[in-house]
């Protein structure tokens, strides 16, 4: 049982590593089609790793594709081998002390953000903060650091993460880095992912408000300094712009 988890995870590892990478490669071409439609293209990470839920063909593909390469005489190739049995218990294990180190750092992170309430400190990033009801969190110096026309720009800029979902998305990214922690592209896609939201938001924003341009930019420098409360489930007015 634990041979055919553990190899079910070493493939998910290699889909959502080829996930990443297609769209790292993809995203020139992307971003020539606009911000929305760049961070829309995420959401194949977790189809394509739901693809070995589909039908497929009760032979191997990769002994299907050399049979069909060499012929009648790579009919007798054996299975794709897997690593012995008595191999996999302690990987298992610690994949699973990882994942559970992740979700109780992040955990802690949920919760100390969830505490503070609507009011965050002084300095800190805004953000839109839950899941189910979400609500958008405010510094306690937030009408002093902007103006009023960025201050309504900034809110619009958390209403689009709101109508998007996108905490939900934020949440999903955090559960496959849990699951995925000791793969370094998939901390990357989580934080690619991210930044591509961002610019996702900024650019619906800009398409409501053309004649804001300049006023989002400033609201954007006076972020510049701003501490993001960081938390798997928030969507924050991002204090560092890609």
């Amino acid at each position: 049982m634990s041979e055919r988890i553990f190899s079910a995870c070493i493939q998910q590892a290699v889909l959502l590593s080829l996930a990443i990478a297609l769209l790292r490669a993809a995203r020139p071409v992307l971003l020539r089609q606009g911000a929305g439609l760049t961070y829309a293209a995420w959401s194949l990470v977790p189809l394509l790793m739901l693809t070995p839920a589909l039908p497929h063909p009760g032979m191997e593909p990769l002994r299907l594709a050399l049979m069909a390469a060499s012929g009648p005489a790579a009919a007798g190739l054996a299975s794709i081998p897997a690593l012995p049995p008595h191999s996999t218990a302690p990987w298992m294990a610690l994949w699973l002390v990882g994942t559970l180190a992740v979700l109780v750092v992040q955990s802690w992170r949920q919760w100390r953000l969830a505490r503070l309430g609507a009011r965050l400190p002084a300095g800190s990033s805004p953000a839109l903060v839950g899941l189910l009801s979400p609500r958008i969190a405010l510094p306690i110096d937030f009408e002093q650091r902007f103006t009023p026309a960025e201050r309504e720009l900034i809110l619009a800029h958390e209403a689009v993460h709101r109508e998007r979902l996108d905490n939900l998305w934020n949440l999903l990214a955090t559960l496959l880095v849990a699951l995925h922690w000791w793969n370094p592209l998939a901390w990357l896609g989580a934080r690619r992912m991210q930044a591509d939201q961002e610019l996702a938001c900024d650019s619906a924003v800009l398409a409501s408000r053309p004649d804001c341009g300049r006023t989002y930019a400033q609201a954007l420098l006076a972020a510049h300094h701003l501490q993001p409360q960081a938390a798997p489930i928030a969507s924050r007015w991002a204090s560092t712009h890609p």
